[in-house]
């Protein structure tokens, strides 16, 4: 029996409205991109990974970080985010699983990366994710589908949140069998992603002050002996852009009912 192969699937672009530019800022001479992948790179249950950027020209720059670290490069559509995950599942196609990480999240656990795939297989989910039940801190967001729920979404999704979000619209289907991976206390109220420069603010600390094989552990540690550092991100609400999303989405049906 041939093994089932998880590629890993990590979107990345230059274009965010909030922190432009952010996948590429650094701490010390490395770009936070960088940091993540060689995180990523660690987790033992991944096959392949690849990112995948837009075909805007700014994102060359990510194109050229991915050539000089051996990391392939897929290009697609700038806002239609689901529709590049699809088109390049078409790519990689000897891929029987798409496990989903984002470029903003610099302090990904390659141990929870594993757990949550390990939930997926054991479980025989369609979708497994540690954001079900939002237990973990925010910027260690796992997801990992069966390439035919992946495609299926792309088929069938029309809501703008649904293509700019890629997992909406497996979420909201009842046909799919989903399990979720929780943290063994409720540490959701950290923030490790990178969204605003206060962010970067934090992760500079935390990178600066743990090995990058350290797991998330560290850094709630640490975060709990500063108090001060955690101030400085925690009035940002937590999935703020889905938020944005789902006003688009209320335009969209608007529109629809128009025509």
């Amino acid at each position: 029996m041939e093994k089932v192969k998880n590629l890993c699937v990590i979107q990345a672009r230059l274009g965010s409205t909030r922190l432009p530019g952010k996948v590429l800022m650094k701490v010390g001479d490395v770009p936070l991109l960088e940091y993540e992948l060689k995180r990523v790179q660690l987790a033992k249950k991944i096959d392949k990974i690849v990112v995948a950027t837009s075909v805007e020209k700014r994102d060359d720059e990510i194109e050229k970080l991915c050539g000089r670290l051996g990391v392939d490069c897929f290009r697609g559509s700038e806002d239609d985010v689901l529709d590049r995950y699809y088109q390049c599942s078409l790519k990689y196609s000897q891929f029987d699983n798409i496990l989903r990480v984002t470029g903003d999240c610099p302090l990904i656990d390659p141990a929870v990366i594993d757990q949550v795939i390990s939930l997926f297989e054991k479980g025989g989910y369609d979708y497994a994710s540690n954001v079900l039940k939002e237990t973990f801190p925010d910027g260690l967001d796992v997801e990992i589908f069966k390439r035919s729920v992946l495609h299926e979404a792309a088929r069938e999704a029309e809501l703008p949140s649904d293509r700019e979000g890629v997992d909406e619209y497996i979420l909201r289907g009842r046909k799919y069998k989903k399990g979720n991976l929780s943290a063994a206390a409720d540490w959701s109220r950290f923030r490790l992603t990178l969204d605003e420069k206060e962010d970067f603010a934090v992760i500079k600390f935390l990178i600066e002050n743990s090995e990058i094989t350290d797991g998330y552990s560290r850094y709630i540690s640490l975060l709990n002996k500063h108090p001060e550092i955690v101030a400085l991100n925690s009035r940002f609400k937590r999935n703020e852009g889905s938020l944005k999303a789902l006003e688009k989405d209320k335009i969209f049906l608007k529109n629809k009912k128009k025509i």
